[in-house]
Order: structure tokens, then C-alpha cells, then sequence
């Protein structure tokens, strides 16, 4: 019985080990990297801190280099960055990753800095408690973007990319429905264990210690580091501006404003513990992907809390779909198509943002899924919602009664430094979200000089 069963053991590790081969092979790369951290711009977060902090993270932004606010590296990372600057073709690779990072404005750059914001600072910490360099807290930097949500090849997940194997050893907990991969407060112990094995297992040598990071020590061992492949060279380049980049920027420059969003999510729990329950059914493709984003240790759709999640997070604006909690607790609706695109005509004072939040949508939703190159929309035109469950809010109030002048409308002229909502406390007769909706403005791109209607006392 006992050889069975570790027979058996033999197995299963040498299938997971083909697993894990094929995802070596796919991981880590400079261009996945690139589509991922791309790809995170349209992301939840993103729009919420933004709506915190207008600019905060898409303004475009110039390269520069100030040398008299740059942050001492560990000795460790400037070993590395010892060992990368000695791999082949250099100069040229360094140039492509650069280019990569700082292309349209610094937006992947931007981007993997504000994701990284999140858990950064604690991450250091605890390397820095468990006698480690603090600079590996780089590495899903460069390997994910810092993004808690990847899965990607051969089951790797988490910002830290570990695969199924190595995170199983470490006894984190990996069943259908839940993947504590994505648990920042259990990856992050993982990933110091794993760590301490990569070092000990080549010590005083910095880029293997990487190498068996993410290909394993059998890869780092046999590596020859003259001749690696391209992908994993691009890779190593791009860790390498990643480590030079990094402490020219303010690396917690939006930490309080994920503090703050995190204070303003919504939390979700059933009864006695029970199951909660979405699908794409029964929301729309954007509420669905942020629930998702927002919870990605939940699997499946069907999330039985427990201790260490006993609440589904629920990103700002979305709440209004479950102001029903019993028909999202224990419950499991019946199979169905997503609902089909609903038909909205914009009417006087329609605004996208205003027309997003009646139908539980977000604004780039509707921009994309009608080819809208801006924010303006005429009245009369038809705007589909895409999947929507219909308007989630009433109808819109009659418009005020008009001006002197014989529109429905006053005008403001925005000031420096204005916002929506000072700029609301200055006209008792209305409030903040009117004013957004009479007006086809983002938050962020409020400019002074620029005319917004206000509704006539």
C-alpha cells in the first residue's frame, strides 16, 4: 500500500514537472510582459484611481533622470545588475525594453509602478524581516506587472507567477474555487520560501538565483549564460531597466490612493457563511471582469466564503447590482445566455458618465462597443449598452426651467484647481452627479477655461 501510493507521488510529480516544462518555456518573455501591462489599463483600478486622483496614472509623462533623489540599491541588485549588463548584445536589448516601458507617454511604465503600489511596501518588509535583498520585491514587477489577477501558461499564477508545483510545497492551498496564489498575504510568504531556496541554492550568484526563480534550478544550473534564448535575454534586459528605472520613481506615489479606494469598496457576505453566486448572466461584461480582477482567489463563479475570505469585494460604482443580497446568496440561477445589448437614445443633459451609471456599465465600455472616439454624444442618438440588464436607476428628472437666455442651462467657467465637486458647492440649486451628467466631461479632463452647464437656480 505505502509503495503504491508513493509510486503514485512519482507520477503525479513527474506530470507536473512536463507541466511545468512547457510553461518555462513560455515564461518570462518581454513582449507577454508588454501585452499584459497593456492590457491592464483598462482595467477597474485604473479607472478608480483615477477618479481619485485625476491623472494619476495615464497622463502622459517625459523621461527624467535626476540623480540627486535616487534610492540605494541593496548590494545584491547591484550584482545583478553586474552580471546583466555582461549578457550578450547588451546596449541593444536594454534599448528595446526601454522603449517598451517608456512608449506612449510611460504607459507601461505608469501602469506596472500604480500596480506595483499595492503591495509593494509590505512586500519589501517582510523580505527585508526574513534577511533578504528587498529588491526581489521587483520581480513580479517584471514578470506580471504586479498583477494579483495573472494566470497564465502551465498553471502559473499570481503576481508572482509561481507554478502549481513549487506553490503546492509551499503549502498553499490550490482547489476548484479558490487559488491563494492571488492572496497577497500568502503568496508573499511563499515567495520569500521560495527565495531562500533559489539562494541557497546558488549562492553569491545573483542571476541564477533569478533564473531558478522562474525556470527552476535544473534551467539555472545548466544555463549558459552566453548563449541564452531570446526571449529569456529580452526578459533579462527588461529586469535589468526595471532595476535602474525604478528608483528614479516615487515607488508608493499612488499607495494612499489605493488605501483610500480600498476603504471604499463595497463588501459582500451572505449569511452564516453561505455561497455567493454571479455569472456573466447576470451582469454585464465589464461588472463581471472587475468582480473577477477585484477577486481573483475565487476561481469559479460560485464562491463559498471561508476564513480567509468572508466577503466578495465589489469595485467602486458596481454595488448597485446586488441591492439584492438574497438573490446573490445561495443561490444558482438558471443558465442563460448573456443578456443582449440594451438600446439607449440620449436625451437633453445626457452625459456617458451619467448614462454608464444608470445602466451599471462603464464608460469605456459603451466608447468602445460603439466606436466612440470621445466623450460627446448629440440627442437622438442611439447608444448600445453593451450586455446590460437595462437602466438600474429611475428615470431622468424634467430638465430645470430654462435660463434667461432661453437654454436649460447656465454656464461655469472652470477655474485652476477646480473640481466637479467644489465647483458643485458653489450652486446650492443642484448637486454633483447633475452636474456630471449635464455634462460630457470626465473627471480628469476638466481643464480651466473650459464652459460647463449648470441647471438655472
Amino acid at each position: 500500500m505505502h509503495v503504491f501510493r508513493i509510486q503514485n507521488l512519482w507520477v503525479l510529480a513527474a506530470f507536473f514537472a512536463c507541466l511545468q516544462g512547457g510553461s518555462i518555456r513560455a515564461q518570462p518573455d518581454l513582449l507577454g510582459w508588454e501585452s499584459l501591462v497593456h492590457s491592464m489599463a483598462w482595467s477597474p483600478w485604473v479607472e478608480d484611481l483615477e477618479s481619485l486622483e485625476a491623472g494619476c496614472i495615464l497622463t502622459p509623462m517625459d523621461p527624467q533622470m535626476d540623480p540627486s533623489r535616487w534610492r540605494a540599491r541593496t548590494e545584491w541588485a547591484e550584482s545583478l545588475l553586474q552580471q546583466l549588463e555582461a549578457l550578450p548584445h547588451a546596449e541593444h536589448h536594454a534599448d528595446r525594453a526601454l522603449q517598451r516601458m517608456l512608449a506612449d507617454g510611460m504607459l507601461c511604465f505608469r501602469l506596472m509602478e500604480a500596480a506595483a503600489d499595492r503591495h509593494r511596501k509590505e512586500v519589501e518588509a517582510a523580505f527585508d524581516g526574513a534577511g533578504l535583498p528587498a529588491d526581489w520585491a521587483m520581480l513580479p514587477m517584471a514578470l506580471t506587472g504586479w498583477n494579483n489577477a495573472y494566470y497564465g501558461p502551465g498553471r502559473r499564477a499570481g503576481p508572482w507567477a509561481m507554478d502549481m508545483t513549487s506553490a503546492l510545497s509551499y503549502g498553499l492551498d490550490i482547489r476548484r474555487g479558490w487559488d491563494e496564489r492571488h492572496l497577497p498575504e500568502e503568496m508573499t510568504p511563499a515567495a520569500i520560501a521560495h527565495t531562500k531556496k533559489c539562494t541557497a541554492a546558488f549562492p553569491n550568484d545573483p542571476l541564477r538565483q533569478v533564473l531558478s526563480f522562474v525556470r527552476g534550478p535544473q534551467a539555472a544550473r545548466s544555463a549558459d549564460v552566453t548563449a541564452l534564448d531570446a526571449a529569456l535575454l529580452e526578459w533579462l534586459h527588461l529586469l535589468r531597466v526595471i532595476l535602474q528605472v525604478d528608483r528614479n520613481f516615487d515607488w508608493n506615489d499612488t499607495h494612499a490612493l489605493w488605501m483610500l479606494r480600498a476603504g471604499q469598496l463595497e463588501r459582500l457576505t451572505c449569511p452564516e457563511g453561505g455561497t455567493g453566486f454571479f455569472s456573466l448572466a447576470d451582469t454585464v461584461p465589464a461588472v463581471y471582469g472587475a468582480l473577477r480582477s477585484e477577486n481573483p482567489w475565487f476561481t469559479t463563479d460560485s464562491i463559498g466564503f471561508n476564513a480567509m475570505r468572508s466577503e466578495l469585494l465589489v469595485p467602486l460604482g458596481v454595488g448597485l447590482r446586488w441591492s439584492d443580497r438574497d438573490a446573490m446568496c445561495n443561490g444558482r440561477p438558471a443558465p442563460r445566455a448573456p443578456a443582449q445589448a440594451v438600446v439607449h437614445v440620449v436625451q437633453p443633459g445626457d452625459v456617458l458618465g451619467g448614462i454608464a451609471r444608470d445602466y451599471g456599465v462603464r464608460i469605456g465600455e459603451i466608447k468602445r462597443f460603439n466606436q466612440l472616439e470621445g466623450d460627446l454624444i448629440r440627442v437622438g442618438q442611439r447608444l448600445e449598452i453593451p450586455g446590460s440588464l437595462g437602466r438600474i436607476s429611475p428615470e431622468p428628472k424634467a430638465p430645470s426651467a430654462p435660463a434667461a437666455d432661453g437654454t436649460p442651462w447656465i454656464w461655469h467657467t472652470v477655474q485652476e484647481g477646480e473640481s466637479y465637486w467644489t465647483i458643485s458647492l458653489q450652486y446650492p440649486q443642484t448637486d454633483l452627479e447633475t452636474i456630471m451628467r449635464m455634462n460630457g466631461v470626465s473627471p480628469e479632463a476638466l481643464q480651466p477655461g473650459m464652459k460647463l452647464k449648470i441647471p438655472p437656480p
